[in-house]
């Protein structure tokens, strides 16, 4: 595959260079866009570290600030673009100042701000570079670490989000289609490493390929059909592989030679004719997936569903919102190491997904560090979108009142079921989710309804106000045994709270 994308890149490079030898070079532009958040958060039961809702003493209340800019330097249709973003606690979160290489700070955050703000905390989001490919009519490539964007599906985080390194390619054939080709590199497999070094193991030749088609046969309606597909040699990157039912991503399970190939098929639409919208998206995943356990190689089939629909209705300041979803889950005591894995796994959400819905504690809200088992990715609804093993079946309703042009005021209430029972004798573990219990059986499917207001005012140009506040009432599901430390209470969660504010300027 390597060989392939050298090749690739090298036509990419000699047509991107072919230009009309008398065009004249029009005169470079950069511009800075970005945005600065000021948030301040109270959060009860969130559990972000014990992992268990049963014990609700785990209070906190936080400000902090994130600064997101990017730099376009433009010559002609030809860009590049440098992201880069910062987020830090106000006072020290760490056992070691900001200002110190390494430095290890609060949740999230990669700076905890004290008396003297100098640190050493940035995120490098984006580097790449975009520019048309002039024997190739209508086309535009990227090369670079660059967003996924709508590469896959136009609905926030059903399959690929975030961020990634490789190529886009998109073609457009007049105003109403265009094929996206996307290629990322997840892993690298590099020789000359130290085989002898266990807790140094080669990473595997890991990588992935989107393509979707965008066309829009009649005004208001967008259909984009899409395939992927993901192959994994051992070990992977987190965010395609959450640790789940007791599988935990590994070299221990995923050995040197293991390999995974996931498919995954459908189709993603948005629908609007006057004051009705309706945005749905389907999709189905296959394929195998290599384990090693105890030293015996195994083999599971691939097969799950994932479904998405929202729907909407405005008139006038009011708008009413709806959403279901569901993805396919197994039940307790499926063998998922040798038999069938039919919970759904999305490429990577960035933990976004059903962020664009509204809710605080079932995904990132107006405080975006916060989510329902942020530190156990597996069972973390915006990351892995089902709850471990188990699938989940979600349903909400939403409505926002436009007081003013520039105030906004908002109500929701969402309630979420596990597809399959949970087995709440088992134990949890943020690397491998939930091992089932010997002769699991599954008891639980209830997670838990939450309700939620919200407020938005923009009150000086560029610059908005938002308030928001959520309380879960916990689902027995949520409930599980534990090892080690805070295990008192596991079984019997406790309701979680949210209170956030935030000031956000956009430029």
């Amino acid at each position: 595959m390597r060989r392939l994308l050298v090749v690739a890149v090298a036509l990419v490079a000699v047509f991107g260079m072919v230009v009309p030898a008398m065009a004249q070079a029009p005169a470079p532009k950069v511009t800075i866009t970005g945005l600065i958040d000021q948030i301040g958060t109270y959060t009860s039961n969130m559990s972000k570290y014990d992992l268990n809702y049963g014990r609700s003493q785990d209070d906190e209340m936080y400000g902090r600030t994130r600064g997101r800019f990017d730099i376009v330097g433009e010559v002609g249709q030809a860009k590049a673009v440098l992201g880069f973003e910062i987020d830090a606690y106000w006072g020290q979160s760490g056992s070691t100042d900001s200002a110190v290489t390494g430095g290890k700070q609060g949740f999230a955050a990669n700076i905890g701000w004290d008396q003297n703000t100098d640190s050493l905390g940035i995120e490098v989001k984006w580097l790449y570079t975009e520019f048309p490919m002039f024997l190739v009519p209508d086309t535009k490539v990227r090369l670079g670490a660059q967003p996924y964007g709508t590469a896959a599906t136009y609905k926030l985080a059903a399959y690929a989000n975030g961020d990634f390194p490789g190529v886009n390619w998109v073609t457009r054939f007049g105003p109403a289609a265009a094929l996206n080709l996307t290629y990322s590199q997840v892993e690298e497999e590099f020789t000359g490493r130290d085989w002898s070094n266990a807790a140094n193991p080669l990473r595997g030749e890991d990588w992935v390929i989107i393509a979707s088609f965008d066309f829009s046969p009649f005004k208001g309606l967008d259909i984009k059909p899409m395939y992927s597909y993901f192959h994994a040699s051992g070990v992977t990157g987190g965010s395609a592989r959450q640790g789940r039912g007791g599988i935990a991503n590994s070299a221990a399970v995923f050995a040197n030679g293991d390999v995974e190939g996931r498919h995954t098929l459908g189709v993603d639409a948005r629908w609007t004719a006057g004051p009705f919208s309706v945005h749905p998206t389907l999709l189905y995943q296959f394929g195998s997936r290599d384990t090693t356990i105890g030293g015996v190689g195994r083999e599971a089939d691939i097969s799950a569903w994932f479904g998405d629909i929202r729907a909407g209705f405005q008139v006038g300041p009011l708008t009413i919102s709806g959403m279901a979803m569901y993805t396919s889950g197994n039940d307790a005591d499926d063998d998922i190491a040798g038999d069938e894995v039919n919970f759904y796994q999305p490429l990577t959400t960035d933990a976004s997904y059903g962020a664009d819905w509204g809710t605080q504690i079932y995904s990132l809200g107006i405080d975006y560090f916060n989510i329902l088992y942020t530190s156990a990715s597996g069972l973390s609804p915006g990351t892995a979108i089902g709850y471990d093993r188990y699938g989940r079946f979600q349903v909400g309703a939403k409505v926002a009142y436009a007081v003013t042009p520039a105030w906004t005021v908002g109500a929701a209430a969402t309630a979420a079921w596990t597809a399959k029972e949970v087995d709440t004798d088992s134990t949890l573990s943020a690397a491998a989710g939930l091992t089932p219990s010997a002769g699991a059986d599954g008891d639980e499917r209830y997670l838990g309804t939450e309700v939620n207001l919200s407020t938005t005012y923009r009150f000086a140009p560029g610059i908005a106000f938002d308030l928001a506040g959520g309380y879960l009432f916990a689902g027995d599901a949520l409930g599980h045994s534990t090892t080690g430390a805070f295990q008192t209470g596991a079984k019997d969660p406790d309701d979680v709270f949210i209170a956030t504010s935030r000031v956000r300027f956009s430029f």
